[in-house]
C-alpha cells in the first residue's frame, strides 16, 4: 500500500473509533506554559502556530509534552507528524499518549503530505508538525503558497497547527514563538514538569484575526 493510501487508512480508522466531539466555545487552547498563555492566552484553532527552535536543547519537546497535558485535559485528539523520528515516547507517561497519533516520516515531502492530509481532519483538534531537524535545503523548497494553503485547509477543520522549525519558515503563522536558549547540563537532572515551568518562549509575531462577537 502507497504512503498516501496508508494516511488516508488511518484517518478513515481515526474517524471510526473516535466520533467528532464537540468543540469548546473558546478558539483558544490554553497550554500551561506561563510565557504563551500572559501573552496570547494559548494557542489559536484555525491557525498556524510557528515554533522556532534555534538552539539545541532548547526545550521543544518540554513544549510539546505540555500540549499533549493541555489536550487531554480538553479531551481533544492529536496528531503528531515527527519528520525526524525523534519523539521519544518512553519519557511521557503513558496517560499523555492515549489521544496521541504519532506519524513518522524520514522524509520532508512525506511529513509535508501527512500534515495536509491531518490538517483536514475534524476528529483532531491538535496537529504538530516537526520540522526541528529538516536539511536546510528541503527548508528552502517549500514553496510559500504551500504554508497559505495549508492555512486555508485548517480553518474548516477548527484545529490548532504547530509547527516546530529550526528558523522561521512559514510566512502564513498567525503566531510565532522562539526558543532560543538551551537548558544548562545541570537541567537533565531536574524532573521535567519543573522544567516546564521554566519555559519561556518569545513572542516574535502575533497576526490574530478579529474573532466575531459572540
Amino acid at each position: 500500500m502507497a504512503v498516501p493510501e496508508k494516511l488516508a487508512a488511518l484517518r478513515h480508522l481515526l474517524a471510526e473509533r473516535f466520533p467528532t466531539a464537540p468543540r469548546a466555545a473558546s478558539r483558544l487552547l490554553a497550554t500551561g506554559i506561563s510565557a504563551v498563555d500572559a501573552a496570547t492566552g494559548g494557542l489559536p484553532f484555525g491557525a498556524i502556530t510557528e515554533l522556532v527552535c534555534t538552539a539545541p536543547s532548547c526545550g521543544s519537546h518540554l513544549f510539546l509534552q505540555q500540549l499533549l497535558i493541555a489536550t487531554r485535559r480538553e479531551r481533544l485528539r492529536v496528531a503528531l507528524i515527527d519528520r525526524s523520528d525523534s519523539f521519544d515516547p518512553d519519557s511521557c507517561p503513558a496517560d499523555l499518549l492515549a489521544h496521541l497519533l504519532w506519524v513518522r516520516c524520514l522524509a520532508t515531502a512525506l511529513a509535508l503530505q501527512a500534515t495536509d492530509l491531518l490538517a483536514r481532519d475534524a476528529n483532531l483538534g491538535l496537529v504538530f508538525l516537526d520540522l526541528r531537524r529538516a536539511p536546510e535545503a528541503d527548508l528552502r523548497r517549500i514553496p510559500g503558497p504551500h504554508w497559505y494553503r495549508l492555512q486555508r485547509a485548517i480553518e474548516p477543520a477548527d484545529l490548532a497547527l504547530v509547527i516546530a522549525t529550526p528558523r522561521a519558515s512559514v510566512p502564513s503563522a498567525q503566531l510565532r514563538f522562539c526558543l532560543a536558549v538551551s537548558h544548562a547540563p545541570t537541567g537533565f537532572a531536574v524532573e521535567r514538569p519543573v522544567l516546564a515551568t521554566e519555559l519561556s518562549p518569545a513572542l516574535q509575531r502575533q497576526r490574530l484575526p478579529v474573532l466575531a462577537a459572540g
